[in-house]
């Protein structure tokens, strides 16, 4: 695998091993299928769970051959998804509702990441977030659109807070780590488990205020198919969820060994410490793969989802909650 670019992780083909060998294609080999896999961003340590059940071989004994390629944010993720460049996407479900609302043909088929990890984060000692009140007066650091627009302007109206009330800097998002740390800003917007983890690289203590706890009810990470491959290849989909559970299950029972491979494999930002921390950061935040119900969404999590976009303008679109995600193929 190609440290540097964007070259896929690819399966080997049961089928190509097998005529190589000189041996026989079993039923189970010859019924193999190939899933295209976009991410939500580029390579970091929560992908690793992907590198686990790709190393031992999830994959292969569900019988699909997994291409995962790195994505570009969960806005593109869903449009080439719904596009069908790709037939599964791993994305911000928020972004995946807002995109089905606009006609983008997607449905969501599992959430992992039932809240937000959306936080504002600062650094102890500097700062203390208590609640919305705190945050006036402080310098807050944001990228403006996306996400982070989206998160505080809900945050915003949910806590009746004037536009004005909050002096928000707006930078792009690789400035706003630098901000924080050089006392540019005194707090950032973004996800508590990426921010806090570098936070503490730096040798610093960080402090964070969910927004979820402030009348922000956003899903986090989860797994989307467009409309083709999920009426004509179901059980393509639900054999990767079941892959891709259990290697989310291995990085949580060894979130060190996780970073070890996917640092082996491909260039990802920090050392081995931060890794982990950022790991089991969302960890903390995501549905545990040992539970039952592991990806499974429920129409009320959804209704408020839709609502608060809605109340937003985020989204005009009456559709039901039910036309957005489905639990049929969750392993």
């Amino acid at each position: 695998m190609n440290k540097q670019g964007m070259a896929p992780m690819k399966l080997a083909s049961l089928a190509a091993l097998a005529l190589l060998a000189g041996a026989t294609l079993t039923p189970a080999a010859a019924q193999t299928e190939k899933v295209r896999v976009l991410l939500d961003w580029g390579w970091l340590p929560y992908h690793s769970s992907f590198f686990l059940a790709q190393e031992r071989g999830y994959f292969k004994e569900a019988g699909v051959e997994a291409e995962i390629e790195q994505g570009r944010g969960s806005n593109t993720t869903a449009i080439l998804v719904g596009q069908r460049s790709f037939d599964l996407g791993h994305l911000n479900v928020t972004n995946a509702a807002a995109a089905i609302a606009k006609g983008v043909p997607l449905k969501v088929i599992a959430v992992y990441q039932h809240r937000s990890s959306a936080s504002f984060i600062g650094i102890k000692g500097r700062v203390k977030l208590d609640g919305p009140e705190s945050l006036k007066g402080l310098k807050i650091g944001s990228t403006p659109g996306g996400s982070d627009g989206l998160s505080l302007s809900i945050f915003r109206r949910s806590n009746n807070i004037p536009d004005n009330a909050l002096n928000v800097i707006s930078l792009d998002a690789s400035a706003k780590t630098a901000g924080l740390l050089t006392n540019q800003v005194d707090v950032v917007s973004g996800d508590s488990h990426a921010y806090q983890a570098i936070v503490r690289g730096a040798g610093h203590e960080p402090v964070a205020m969910e927004l979820a706890s402030f009348g922000v009810p956003l899903l986090g990470f989860g797994f989307a198919t467009n409309e083709t491959f999920l009426k004509e290849r179901p059980k393509a989909a639900k054999a990767f969820l079941a892959a891709a559970k259990r290697g989310f299950a291995d990085a949580v029972a060894d979130p060190e060994g996780a970073c070890n491979l996917i640092r082996s494999k491909v260039q990802v930002a920090g050392n081995l410490a931060q890794c982990v921390d950022y790991l089991t950061g969302l960890q903390k935040l995501s549905q545990s793969p040992t539970d039952p119900n592991w990806g499974r969404s429920t129409d009320a999590e959804w209704e408020a989802l839709i609502s608060t976009l809605r109340g937003v303008g985020e989204i005009q679109s009456t559709k039901a909650a039910s036309t957005y995600f489905t639990n049929e193929l969750v392993p």
